[in-house]
C-alpha cells in the first residue's frame, strides 16, 4: 500500500464485484469493509478474493461487531470478533476494528475492569493471527481513551482516529487529541461535523471541509506527527450525494498532499 493512501468506508454489497468495482471507479485504491457475515463461507470467501484481485483494491481493515461495554451479548460479540479475525486472516487483512461503546472516563467505575477484560480478550483472540484491533474514537475523551488503552495494556491494540466523531459526540478537540493518540493511530476516517448544540444529542455530520473539525488543519497535523497509513474517507448519507461527496473529500485529501509534497 501507498503512503497515505486514500480510502473508504463500503460494504460488499450487493456483491462483492459491484462493490470493489465501484470503489476502483472513483479512483480509490483501499477500503475498510463491514464484516459480510453473510459472504463468510468458503466460496464466499473465494469471491470476495477473487473480485478483489480484478479490482486492485486493497482492503486495509475489517469492522466488525461493536459495544463491549454493556455485559448483556458480550460473549456473542466476542466470538463474532473471532469470526471477524479468521475472515480477515483468509484474506490477509491484519487489522480490525469498531466503536466498543461508551468506556467510563472514571476509571473507578465499577464496570471498567469488566470493559478492560473484555477488551484483553479482543486483543488476545485478533493477536493469535497476527493481527491488531483498532478503536474507533469519539465516545470518550482522547484522556480517556489513553487510559484505557494504558489499562488494557496489550501491544495491539490500536486507534482508528475519526476527528468527526469527537466533534459530533462533543467530547474532545480533535486537533489537540492527535498528541496523546499519535503513538497508537494505524487509522484514520476523513470525516467532518458540526458540534451538538442540543444536550444529549449527536452533532450533524457533513461534506468534509464544510463542518468545525478545521479538516486541513487537521491532517497537515496528522502527517506533521508522522502518520502515514491509509486516509480512509467516511461519508455516511447514501445515494448519488454520497458519491458526489466521496470524490470532493478525495480531491481535497490530494490537495493538502500536494501542498505538503507527500
Amino acid at each position: 500500500m501507498a503512503s497515505l493512501a486514500i480510502g473508504i468506508v463500503h460494504c460488499l454489497e450487493p456483491t462483492p464485484e459491484d462493490a470493489l468495482q465501484l470503489v476502483q471507479s472513483l479512483g480509490i485504491p483501499t477500503v475498510q469493509i463491514y464484516y459480510p457475515s453473510a459472504q463468510d463461507t468458503p466460496s464466499g470467501r473465494a469471491r470476495i478474493q477473487a473480485a478483489r484481485s480484478k479490482s486492485g483494491i486493497e482492503i486495509t481493515s475489517i469492522i466488525t461487531a461493536g459495544d463491549f461495554v454493556h455485559p448483556q451479548g458480550r460473549a456473542e460479540r466476542i466470538a463474532e470478533v473471532d469470526r471477524a479475525s479468521d475472515f480477515a486472516g483468509s484474506l490477509n487483512v491484519g487489522r480490525l476494528q469498531t466503536h466498543i461503546g461508551f468506556v467510563p472516563e472514571d476509571q473507578s467505575d465499577p464496570s471498567y475492569p469488566d470493559i478492560v477484560d473484555a477488551m484483553r480478550s479482543v486483543c488476545d483472540i485478533v493477536a493469535q493471527r497476527d493481527q491488531v484491533f483498532a478503536l474507533e474514537t469519539g465516545q470518550e475523551t482522547a484522556a480517556g481513551l489513553r487510559r484505557f488503552i494504558d489499562a488494557v495494556d496489550r501491544p495491539n491494540l490500536r486507534v482508528n482516529f475519526d476527528p468527526a466523531n469527537m466533534v459530533l459526540y462533543g467530547k474532545d478537540n480533535p486537533i489537540d487529541s492527535l498528541d496523546a493518540l499519535i503513538p497508537f493511530i494505524d487509522g484514520v476516517h476523513c470525516k467532518d461535523g458540526c458540534w451538538p448544540t442540543q444536550e444529549g444529542k449527536l452533532g450533524i455530520e457533513m461534506p468534509l471541509g464544510q463542518g468545525e473539525v478545521d479538516f486541513d488543519r487537521w491532517l497537515v497535523k496528522l502527517i506533521g506527527l508522522g502518520y502515514r497509513g491509509p486516509l480512509t474517507i467516511e461519508r455516511e448519507i447514501g445515494g448519488p450525494q454520497q458519491q458526489a461527496d466521496i470524490l470532493m473529500a478525495r480531491d481535497l485529501i490530494e490537495s493538502v498532499k500536494t501542498r505538503l509534497g507527500v
